[in-house]
């Protein structure tokens, strides 16, 4: 019997042997799942401290191998508790099964093992989306969070903190000793400094440091859900009629403030040009235009208090920069000359921006 690779094995991980057939099939063994019939490797490995292989079986279980250290049996059991709310709450999402032992995780040399449930539906990043079905998709996926943020508030709250989380960081975060988002201003001022922009840079820094300070002082106020906290395409799943019908992939869910949550997911990535200078205050325009749209849909089912409304505006201000994908697109405007001018003024406007106009 072979096993299928059905993505591209990542070159991180290429070091470590895979297991054999026989060797899959002892594994699932401990879990008392025997005579199996397909087996096909996904390697969504990030780097070689966080291997990640997940065999998909006869399309009804995952093997998930990893060396990822903040998977425990307290966290898959932590994990398990959420996915039952999600099933409450009507969407399909795989829990993670006991071996025979009565344990989630079992050693195989340098790399632990853990079963989950395989739900067989189509995946939203593999379906072949119009851009009207992807806009429809993302409304459904934004009111589903803040449906479920309603409901469950306060409910169950676990010490893993969710990837948004400013503060009180993330288990990826932690060896850093700082969140994403500051990660990535770093590398924005980096690259304004490398341009010669010093003065943006100190301007970015020092916008960053008083936007922080603001939610610093009341975050711990906020009420917390937690949720799946990474609900892009590549882990929504759908039903006949692409619909959202499940979610897959919970490895960075956690606890989190909940106005954070409404403003990670409401901010639309900057779509700059790549090859041309743009008006900067038109693309600003644009981003708030999609923010607020997005953000008045959520707010219609999520119940705000006044303080969570206030601090929507300064955590939605923060990712409206700092998240990956805008702050990326700021960096690579920057380094090059044909849209540098445009770049810069960009990031002044951001900057500038009367936060009243993120309220809504």
């Amino acid at each position: 019997m072979e096993i299928e690779t059905l993505n591209k094995t990542k070159a991180c991980s290429e070091a470590l042997a895979h297991p054999t057939w026989a060797e899959l099939s002892f594994l699932l063994s401990l879990y008392g799942v025997k005579g199996i019939q397909s087996a096909g490797l996904i390697d969504t490995s990030h780097d070689a401290q966080d291997i990640r292989w997940n065999y998909i079986i006869d399309k009804k279980y995952v093997l998930r191998l990893t060396n990822a250290p903040e998977m425990t049996e307290e966290r898959l059991d932590d994990l398990n508790r959420l996915i039952g709310r999600y099933a409450d709450f009507g969407l399909r999402c795989p829990s993670f099964l006991k071996g025979t032992d009565g344990r989630f995780f079992h050693p195989w040399g340098e790399l632990t093992v853990y079963l989950s449930e395989y739900v067989d539906l189509p995946i939203a990043e593999e379906a072949d989306l119009t851009e009207t079905e992807k806009v429809a998709l993302r409304k459904e996926v934004c009111l589903s969070i803040a449906g479920f943020m309603e409901r469950y508030k306060g409910v169950d709250l676990i010490p893993t903190m969710g990837m948004y989380s400013l503060f009180d960081l993330s288990p990826y975060d932690v060896p850093e000793g700082f969140d994403e988002k500051q990660w990535n201003l770093n590398n924005l001022t980096a690259a304004l400094r490398k341009a010669g922009a010093d003065g943006l840079a100190s301007r970015l820094e020092a916008w960053n440091e008083s936007v922080r300070a603001r939610l610093l002082s009341v975050y711990t106020e906020l009420p917390r859900c937690v949720t799946q906290a990474d609900e892009g395409f590549t882990n929504v799943l759908l039903d006949e009629k692409k619909h959202l019908k499940g979610l897959i992939d919970f490895n960075l869910s956690g606890t989190d403030v909940c106005v954070n949550l409404i403003a990670n997911n409401a901010i639309l990535d900057l779509d700059l040009p790549s090859d041309r200078s743009f008006d900067p205050q038109a693309e600003l325009e644009k981003a708030l235009a999609g923010y607020r749209e997005n953000t008045a849909r959520m707010l219609a089912v999520y119940g705000a208090s006044e303080a969570e409304r206030d601090a929507l505006v300064d955590y939605a201000w923060i990712a409206l920069i700092c998240q990956y994908p805008n702050a990326s697109a700021c960096i690579h405007g920057i380094e090059k000359e044909e849209t540098r001018a445009s770049a810069l003024g960009l990031l002044e406007a951001l900057i500038a921006l009367d936060r009243r106009r993120l309220y809504v």
